[in-house]
């Protein structure tokens, strides 16, 4: 995975295992792999695993439980999925508007987008 410079790394991989969980890679219910594994896997400290997993817990996607391991959380996929449509509609929006687009621009450009794909 590459990562951005403006981002932090933790929030990087928290957002890439939400999407893994939206597109269901990672089923309601599984075990996630541990912290080890996955900062051999994103080639990150397991500080940086740790907080991602926190990040994680606190938005409601995972749980975890002592001493057993991070699941994903039951009826999370589908929740996750409008949250997170909903954060880039409203980060896009505002580029938008601060680039002086007005409301019905947006939406005639969207509706056009949408038309072309």
């Amino acid at each position: 995975m590459k990562f951005y410079d403006n981002i932090p790394i933790y929030i990087q991989i928290a957002n890439d295992i939400k999407e893994k969980v939206i597109s269901g890679q990672l089923k309601e219910a599984e075990k996630l792999p541990s912290i080890r594994e996955y900062s051999v896997m994103y080639e990150v400290t397991s500080l940086t695993v740790q907080r991602a997993m926190q990040q994680l817990e606190a938005d409601g996607v995972i749980r975890t439980k002592k001493g057993v391991g991070c699941f994903v959380m039951e009826e999370s996929a589908g929740s996750l999925k409008v949250r997170m449509v909903s954060a880039q509609i409203k980060e896009f929006i505002t580029r938008m508007k601060s680039m002086g687009v007005s409301d019905d621009t947006i939406l005639v450009l969207v509706k056009e987008a949408l038309r072309n794909e």
